[in-house]
């Protein structure tokens, strides 16, 4: 019997290892990994940052401002092209978001608006290209009326009612780290 006991030790050495190599299987799998546990070290955009901006801007009325009088015919005045793109207008509005962004934080901001015949259409006023993780959205409306707009031929929204009321747009933030 003396002579068995070696061969039970290591039986019983064996079958503890695969208990505990099973245990660690099972507890891998029921880990769950979330877009916040990928290992990015930057914390993701504040959303009520912004909404702030927005909010702030729309209540002043400088986001009107920066959507109707930065408006230069064809395109946003002082922007490259049709829209601003690495960097933000140079306005009220644009301030705003270069002050409670900073440089570590990018974003873009898309209009839409109503076509005359219930359609929707969209346009930027900034581009800083496709948003990255943790991107995050916010938007307000603001609504324009005939007396906001002073050349309706060559603005980008058209009058899409026959009273007071010109159009509604919708102002879309999107920021992400970058």
């Amino acid at each position: 019997m003396r002579e068995n006991r070696g061969q039970v030790f290591a039986l019983e050495g064996v079958l503890a290892a695969l208990v505990v190599l099973a245990a660690l299987a099972f507890a891998l799998q029921a880990v769950v990994l979330t877009p916040t546990t990928s290992g990015a070290t930057e914390a993701p955009v504040d959303s009520a940052l912004v909404g702030s901006v927005l909010t702030t801007t729309a209540a002043d009325g400088d986001l009107r401002t920066a959507l109707v009088d930065d408006w230069a015919g064809t395109s946003f005045g002082g922007a490259t092209g049709r829209w601003y793109t690495g960097s933000y207008p140079s306005n009220k509005f644009g301030t705003a978001l270069e002050e409670s962004f900073g440089p570590a934080v990018t974003a873009n901001v898309v209009i839409r608006y109503r076509t005359p015949g219930d359609g929707r259409q969209r346009t930027r006023l900034v581009y800083n290209g496709a948003p990255g993780d943790g991107a995050v959205r916010s938007s307000t409306t603001v609504t324009l009326y005939d007396r906001h707009v002073s050349s309706p031929g060559t603005f980008y929204a058209k009058d899409v009612s026959p009273s007071e009321l010109y159009n509604v747009l919708e102002v879309e933030v999107v920021a992400w780290r970058g």
